[in-house]
């Protein structure tokens, strides 16, 4: 457990870290192209390309690649190191776990390969042999605090808790130790049945950082097993005020009101090793430590798969994702298990990478999973639909946001995405009734919210009705987001269609200077040149907009433009489609959907 409000204090390790990495790592300018193939069997071939694979961050390959060059050179117990650490990474702990028993009797002092045999120890509960491999492994801040807790919880398995408590106790030196101190050691003594000890832990914990779920949640659980469930209701409640997503904290509280017996989250030495290494791995993974976080994230679900109910791999998978790894963040997002709490995230979560590699069969059965899992989890339906529009499956979208609808009590203010996104799928689908309900209901919600205003004027401007309101509507967009290109484009072409092709092009080329690669922009404004004359203007800006990536059925149009060397109408143009998750009016198709839309803050873990 962690609060992470204090992770910053870790930022000049891991900043340490990577530049020791980048001084260790030769300079990769020589690197091979695709006219120089590297031959691989040699040791030159090898190790160039393992270092290609650190550039890269493709832990899979450079694994490989490094236990290659070791097996050609068994006396080079860095590269030994480096398999260890990448495999590791991977989450090959039956690879990674015979070399960290051989690099540590080659090289005593690597840290790493100790921590990665001692959780192997800690997960067999062979407690003596964990506490002697970690003898003379504690030089440095991080490593220090890792031996110290894997130390203690060792201790706590040969029942001297006192001992383990007085070891965390006495550990000094940066003042981010201190969160991690007081959760560890109060879940040793409530290991050991010191309810008291415990409870002021995790209360000062809390006074730290009450914004840590992890934190929230021992503490919570230790004041209902203290009998206070009142009080350990009311943190919950406030946490969830902030929070009112968050698995863990939902799961805490329906724990406690059940009437069962409260168990805290830690409840055996295995298991607390597993939270260390979770805690610690999380933090790293927010600054930016890309393999050491995933190291010690990969250790604590090889000790405890559920660790964190389901935290340490939605940590991981986030770190994977992130980190351009999504088919092994798929892989750990879809392991947690079925009863933990954060499962349905997970799966949800994989559904949204699954997407965006347009596994689109998979991220269906992942979506509907998470549904299931969670059916008032807006965030799913939400993520599902914009992933169905964006495929162009339109009235499929529409029914998965009304889905969501129907689970809406009294619609608010924060619902006014679920209708705007359904009124987008029903304006696609050419239902526009449905559409513009949903466009109004949106606005009833939120007044004067940009977007709606933006699309709702554009689609009547285009269709010539409400002219006088549809321009009002697009010009008070235009007002609360003056540089948002999109926005400004639909009102210069809204006084296009009114014939006021003047303010037409000052407006167009405002939109251009705004958003200079956007082939429609680039083609609405040749389009009001020739209107005002400016007829080798028109045409360079068609060029450009074809040039630009344009696509059908505009791209055709302006093709004819092109070719016949004068305006050739289109009616009607094809409507834009504003995205709010994009921060911008109109769907473009060099720039990826999100799939989550602005509702999705995630599950407010940390």
């Amino acid at each position: 457990m962690t609060s992470f409000r204090t992770v910053p204090a870790l930022r000049p390790f891991v900043a340490a870290c990577l530049l020791a990495a980048a001084f260790a790592a030769p300079a990769m300018a020589a690197a091979k192209s695709d006219d120089d193939p590297v031959e691989l069997t040699s040791l030159a071939g090898i190790f160039l390309a393992a270092r290609v694979a650190d550039e890269t961050k493709d832990v899979t390959h450079g694994a490989e690649f490094y236990q290659q060059a070791y097996e050609a050179d068994p006396n080079n117990a860095a590269w030994l190191e480096r398999a260890v650490v990448l495999t590791t990474a991977e989450g090959d702990l039956k690879t990674a776990l015979p070399m960290a028993k051989i690099l540590v009797k080659k090289a005593p002092d690597s840290q790493i390969a100790s921590f990665i045999v001692t959780a192997d120890l800690l997960k067999q509960k062979k407690f003596a042999a964990s506490i002697k491999t970690l003898q003379g492994n504690d030089q440095g801040a991080l490593a220090a605090l890792t031996a110290t807790l894997l130390k203690a919880w060792a201790l706590t398995g040969q029942g001297k808790t006192d001992e383990a408590i007085a070891l965390v106790d006495s550990l000094e030196g940066e003042s981010w130790y201190e969160p991690f101190k007081l959760i560890h050691a109060g879940l040793m003594a409530d290991v050991a049945g010191n309810t008291e000890d415990s409870l002021a832990r995790f209360a000062k914990a809390y006074e730290q950082d009450g914004n840590s779920v992890r934190v929230v949640e021992a503490y919570a659980r230790e004041l209902a097993r203290a009998g206070d469930k009142d009080k350990a209701k009311e943190i919950l409640q406030e946490y969830l005020d902030r929070a009112p997503r968050n698995p863990l904290a939902i799961d805490t509280m329906a724990d406690i009101e059940s009437g069962k017996p409260v168990t805290q989250a830690v409840n055996t030495p295995v298991e607390g090793a597993a939270e260390a290494f979770s805690g610690l791995g999380t933090a790293l993974g927010q600054e930016g430590g890309f393999e050491l976080s995933a190291v010690y994230l990969r250790l604590a679900l090889y000790i405890d798969p559920d660790s964190g109910g389901g935290l340490a791999a939605l940590s991981l998978g986030d770190i994977l994702d992130s980190n351009g790894l999504g088919d092994q963040a798929i892989q750990v997002l879809e392991q947690i298990p079925a009863q933990s709490p954060f499962r349905p995230v997970g799966i949800l979560r994989a559904a949204v990478v699954l997407a965006q590699q347009d596994r689109i069969d998979e991220a269906k059965k992942a979506f509907e999973e998470a549904i299931r899992k969670n059916p008032d989890d807006l965030a799913a339906y939400i993520a599902y639909g914009n992933m169905q529009r964006a495929k162009e499956k339109y009235e499929e979208a529409a029914d998965i946001y009304s889905r969501a609808i129907e689970h809406l009590d009294e619609p608010a203010r924060g619902n006014w995405t679920l209708f705007y996104f359904r009124g987008v799928a029903y304006e696609r689908a050419k239902q526009w009734a449905k559409a513009e309900a949903d466009f109004k209901e949106a606005l009833e919600l939120f007044p004067d919210q940009p977007l709606v205003l933006n699309y709702l004027g554009y689609s009547w401007v285009d269709q010539g009705v409400h002219l006088d309101e549809a321009l009002g509507m697009i010009q008070k967009a235009v007002d609360l987001r003056p540089n948002d290109g999109f926005i400004v484009d639909s009102l210069g072409w809204a006084y296009y269609r009114l014939g006021r092709y003047e303010d037409a092009v000052e407006e167009l080329e405002r939109a251009v200077s705004l958003e200079t690669a956007d082939p429609v922009i680039n083609d609405h404004l040749g389009d009001a040149y020739w209107k005002v004359g400016r007829k080798l203007e028109a045409q360079f800006q068609w060029r450009h907009a074809r040039d630009l990536g344009a696509k059908l059925p505009e791209l055709e149009v302006i093709n004819r433009k092109i070719a016949a060397e004068r305006l050739v109408e289109s009616a009607p143009r094809i409507t834009p489609t504003p995205e709010a998750e994009q921060d911008s009016s109109r769907t473009k198709a060099a720039k990826p959907i999100s799939f989550s839309g602005p509702a999705d803050q995630a599950s407010g873990a940390r």
